[in-house]
């Protein structure tokens, strides 16, 4: 299949989708996870095949955003409908102009199709409409005109003659007895003939045969020499069009002037605003439409079509790998078809669409209501499996290289910039690509494509903006210098602490016993796929000699506990004790009762110690731990104190460690050296995660839901008393209970008792974390017994109250919450087979950027076991705040966090291989200057993040196997390698060998390959004189001057590239000195 359109044929009835039917009632239509173009444009394509007659006018945010709504439109519109996007950034004034005056003619005529334009496009000056209207040129068959007259009124008009019989708007050519032009409010050339002075025929032709396509009686011809002034683009709409305000987020600088401009009420047509944000709640629909989050593996992706399809959805896989995708869903005995054909709800209701290898994928998502699920290959992590576990894992900082344009970046050797986006130009006359950075005092630098490796994101602390470098200062080495120290005792003290680890002699747990399978079995719920491989990858960590130190990151409710209860059994049965540390003491509590609940039938003992126990019953506990009569106690850090001790304890499981404070770290830190260590998290931290994928510890990731679990329905509202209402009412109606978090203990107990008198109907309670301990401890357990219907509460229940009949959270001022928190929070409902509520409520006028996008954020990410990609989201949005330790957080904040883990890995590498660290403000370039066009052409990958992020992908490549998968992965994903690209591959390759090798740069000296010039290449003094003499008798025609080697072109042959690569390629390896000496006849005359 060479293209996908049409898409919204294969769905035959859409429930309240139909946005025309309701448009009277409503003015908002709230898409949850409202970031997804792919479901804006179904949703768009349904309303226009259900009767909107105007245009439609989709206002995105920028150019990137229109490029990729105009792809999504094609795709599910087909070409029934003309998708028109409009942002004349051309550099061209006069075609600009053009383009404008063509771009109203179309709203004029109430064109039916949709019209994507950015927003700053349209806060500039346009023509009112009035005004080209009464200067339009009329001519009509049978007017008494000449064809001289009417060359002179079309020259008044703006129009220009041209010299070709091929026209193009706002040019006219007469012929014998017949003029042409081509209007810039017409689609196609009109010819009029003329016969004494009189129009005698008028016709629209194609001007590439010349034929008659229309029969034109009369024509009202557009001035061009009009100024662009006067009016604004919401003049020429009229009734039937559609505007559709898409989730803009306004700059401080452009907010003013685009209010003004955007008068909801004086528009003459029908406004629908997409939004994550519904300000009015009584005029608005919600139709829930969810990003699709990556499935982390096969696994996950079948047993979630598998479960869908149970349920009566209708599932759509855009895929080039159908095969693959196809005896997966056998396997699971799921049906499906493979064809491009209406799905049904019946047993045909998965479809794969095989995809060729040109062909871009469509963006995934998912609508709730209408049940349809829509999935590519880019939301399939691992659809190179086979391939990819060759190739060595990548350094932690791919994951921070979405770049986009404005963005704040940093150079490893040049400083802190701002990202001006991709540009072309023209270089000794060869095409190249540079990333444009904006230094202070307005400094550009242009860095090759080769070298996006050296540029990263920054990341810093939320609200603190770095100043810009100044170019050529001395500033960027200082700030360096004094960060790669903090790194450099850093990495020392990580690699001691797991040196340590690897030497000492733990204990190796006994393999598993009939007891150990009999406790497994008494496990109440099935296994999901994730807990049995994290739970086997535990298992064989607690029977190797060396301590364990694994990481079990699951989404809230998929089971972590159990994978710790089955350690803990493990270990008590070995002999050993096990402590379980958890931040706060209302989860302590929650994981007393539950491991005492299924220990006690084995004869384990279990205690506490936490505030919720006395001094006397404290004491008693910390004797007989001391004498070895407790297998299992769970506490806060109160178990981290002085006065307690252990017989033989033999594992520690820590609960949520980025919650506790960073004299607990140290504790834990000591305690990696010597005890097996089992970490739960629901939201990793993101140096918890930088660790593990730097392999410095291990990790098991459980993404597979509990079978039945649904997602948590999760809204984001304007605070208001009716929705508050409504909530809580419904909830206790069927039998629920509800959380109301409330963040402000001062102002807790006066919300309350407003929230009594709101609602009347239901029994209210309070818990924060200043009341006495048997307080707070009663209140818990009389919500739990459901004393009363609503708990109004602190953060306090974040982490801890397990309650299935709980299945309505409100949050209270949700826009002053971190990302990772607001995740925890909604963990806390939707732990049943229940269907869940979230409702996180604002209450400012207007929203601050970063906390748009960390509600947009929590609103994208409800689909079940999106935890490990919410950590990573909260890095992006709040920055890198005290989140890496108090000792890092200031050289953090100066340098960003991708710089300074980059400048770690590299202290890590160093005192591994046993090299001294060099000066890290002046990392090694290799610069290329060869005149081969080597750049990504737009029309290869369209999406301005996705080639950024492949370019930094191409030039952080360290091996030619990792360059191989790469120029695979392009391939399958994008198409055959244009020349441009298969050139790029080869100049990184070379790169990798001159950097081996010690050479600096490599270039072609002032020429044209044609004229036979030189190569020259300057060399570093790490280039061996036992590899240049190595390299020489491969081609003796090379000439060494000092510093520098050149050669002729002509005396690299006709394949000149590939021999440059070969002679660099033998400058780098590995030789023989007496060897080498041997064979040029100079024995021991190299230098040494």
């Amino acid at each position: 299949m060479s293209s996908l359109r049409g898409l919204i044929q294969l769905f035959s009835e859409l429930q309240n989708i139909a946005v025309d039917k309701k448009i009277g009632a409503f003015s908002t239509v709230t898409l949850s996870g409202g970031g997804n173009i792919g479901a804006k444009a179904f949703v768009l394509s349904d309303v226009l095949r259900n009767g909107i007659k105007g245009p439609v006018l989709w206002i995105v945010n920028d150019t990137e955003s229109k490029e990729q709504a105009v792809r999504a439109c094609e795709e599910w519109f087909g070409n029934k409908v003309a998708v028109t996007p409009f942002a004349p950034d051309i550099a061209d004034e006069y075609t600009a102009h053009l383009e404008t005056l063509m771009f109203l003619s179309k709203l004029e005529i109430r064109e039916r199709g949709v019209f994507v334009v950015p927003y700053e496009v349209l806060m500039r000056s346009f023509p009112a409409k009035k005004t080209i209207i009464e200067n339009q040129l009329h001519i009509s068959t049978g007017q008494a005109v000449s064809n001289v007259e009417l060359f002179e009124a079309l020259i008044a008009q703006g129009y220009t003659v041209s010299d070709d019989d091929h026209l193009e708007p706002g040019a006219y050519r007469g012929k014998g007895g017949a003029l042409s032009v081509f209007p810039v409010n017409s689609d196609t050339p009109i010819r009029i003939e003329f016969e004494f002075d009189k129009v005698v025929d008028m016709y629209a032709y194609d001007q590439s045969t010349g034929n008659r396509t229309q029969e034109v009686h009369n024509i009202a011809i557009y001035p061009i020499n009009i100024a662009l002034e006067g009016g604004t683009v919401f003049d020429w709409l009229d009734k039937d069009a559609l505007v559709v305000e898409d989730e803009l987020e306004i700059t401080d600088e452009n907010f003013n002037a685009w209010d003004q401009l955007f008068k909801r009420e004086a528009i003459s047509g029908r406004l629908v605003s997409f939004t994550s944000f519904p300000e009015d709640t009584d005029n608005h629909v919600n139709l829930r439409y969810l990003s699709v989050l990556k499935y982390q593996n096969f696994l996950d992706l079948s047993h979630d079509i598998k479960e869908k399809s149970m349920r009566d959805w209708r599932v759509l896989i855009f895929t080039k790998h159908g095969d693959t995708i196809a005896g997966l869903l056998e396997d699971k005995k799921v049906q499906f078809f493979r064809e491009l054909r209406p799905l049904e709800r019946n047993n045909e209701s998965v479809a794969i669409i095989d995809v060729d290898k040109e062909t871009v994928l469509p963006q995934s998502f998912q609508a709730i209501e209408n049940k349809i699920l829509v999935i590519s290959d880019r939301d399939i992590a691992n659809i190179h499996e086979e391939k990819r576990k060759k190739v060595k894992e990548r350094i932690f900082w791919e994951f921070l290289t979405s770049l986009k344009k404005n963005d704040l970046v940093v150079h490893v050797n040049h400083g802190i910039a701002r990202f001006e986006g991709l540009e072309r130009r023209m270089v000794d006359d060869i095409t190249r690509e540079y990333l444009k950075l904006a230094y202070a005092e307005n400094d550009k630098l242009f860095v090759p494509i080769d070298q996006a490796d050296k540029v990263n994101k920054f990341i810093g602390a939320e609200g603190e903006a770095p100043k810009l470098t100044r170019l050529g200062s001395a500033e960027w080495a200082t700030m360096t210098r004094k960060v790669r120290k903090e790194s450099e005792a850093i990495a020392k003290e990580l690699l001691e602490l797991y040196a340590k680890r690897k030497q000492a002699r733990g204990h190796g747990f006994m393999p598993n016993t009939n007891e150990f399978d009999r406790f497994a079995r008494s496990f109440p719920y099935e296994e999901t796929p994730g807990q049995i491989k994290a739970i086997n990858d535990v298992i064989a960590d607690m029977e190797r000699a060396a301590p364990m130190d694994r990481l079990i990151c699951g989404d809230v409710g998929f089971g972590k506990t159990e994978v710790a209860m089955r350690a803990a059994f493990k270990a008590v049965k070995s002999g050993k004790q096990v402590a379980l540390i958890s931040p706060i003491t209302i989860l302590a509590d929650q994981h007393y009762r539950s491991f005492t609940s299924r220990m006690d039938e084995f004869h384990i003992r279990v205690e506490m110690l936490s505030r919720f126990r006395s001094q006397k019953e404290q004491q008693e506990v910390l004797k007989k731990l001391a004498r070895g009569e407790v297998d299992i106690v769970v506490g806060t850090h109160r178990l981290l104190q002085k006065d307690v001790e252990f017989k033989n304890l033999g594992l520690v499981i820590i609960d949520e460690e980025q919650r506790f404070g960073v004299k607990q770290k140290e504790q834990f830190k000591k305690m990696r050296a010597e005890v097996d260590i089992l970490t739960l998290t629901a939201t990793p931290i993101p140096r918890t995660l930088n660790v593990c994928l730097n392999k410095l510890r291990d990790i098991s990731t459980i993404t597979t839901p509990p079978p039945g679990r649904l997602p948590v329905i999760t809204e984001v509202r304007k605070y208001s008393n009716d929705l508050i209402r409504e909530a809580i009412l419904r909830e206790i109606q069927r039998g629920g209970q509800v959380y109301f978090l409330h963040n402000r203990v001062q102002t807790i107990d006066g919300l309350a008792d407003r929230l009594r008198q709101l609602v009347p109907e239901a029994r209210f309670g309070v818990a924060h974390g200043k009341l006495l301990s048997k307080d707070l401890e009663e209140r818990i357990v009389d919500f739990k017994e459901h004393k009363f219907d609503v708990l109004v509460s602190s953060t306090i229940i974040e982490n801890g109250i397990d309650l299935a009949n709980a299945n309505t959270l409100i949050v209270n001022n949700a826009e002053k919450f971190g990302l990772a928190q607001l995740y925890q929070l909604r963990g806390r409902v939707g732990r049943s087979k229940k269907q869940a509520f979230a409702y996180f409520l604002y209450q400012s006028q207007r929203l601050r950027l970063d906390a748009k996008k960390r509600l947009r954020a929590i609103v994208e990410a409800s689909e079940l076991g999106s935890g490990f990609q919410i950590a990573m989201k909260d890095l992006e949005i709040r920055g890198a705040g005290d989140i890496l330790g108090v000792n890092q957080h200031g050289v953090i904040n100066v340098v960003g966090v991708s710089h300074f883990l980059r400048m770690l890995n590299k202290a890590v590498e160093d005192l591994q291989a046993g090299r001294v660290s060099e000066d890290a403000t002046q990392e090694a370039e290799v610069s290329v200057e060869l005149p081969i066009p080597a750049y990504i052409p737009d029309d290869y990958i369209v999406n301005a993040k996705e080639k950024i992020n492949t370019y930094q992908r191409m030039a952080g490549a360290d091996s030619k196997e990792y360059l191989n998968e790469l120029r695979d992965d392009l391939i399958e994903d994008y198409g055959k390698l244009p020349r441009e690209v298969a050139n790029l591959l080869q100049i990184i390759e070379l790169k990798m060998n001159a950097k081996k090798a010690g050479i600096t740069v490599i270039k072609a000296e002032n020429i044209h390959m044609s004229s036979g010039k030189r190569v020259v290449l300057f060399m570093s003094k790490h280039v061996k004189p036992e590899n240049i003499v190595y390299m020489l008798g491969h081609n003796s025609k090379w000439t060494i001057s000092g510093t520098k080697m050149y050669i002729d072109i002509k005396h690299l042959g006709l394949n000149w590239f590939e021999e440059l690569k070969q002679c660099i390629h033998m400058l780098g390896e590995e030789v023989n000195k007496e060897e080498i000496a041997e064979k040029n006849g100079k024995k021991g005359s190299v230098a040494k």
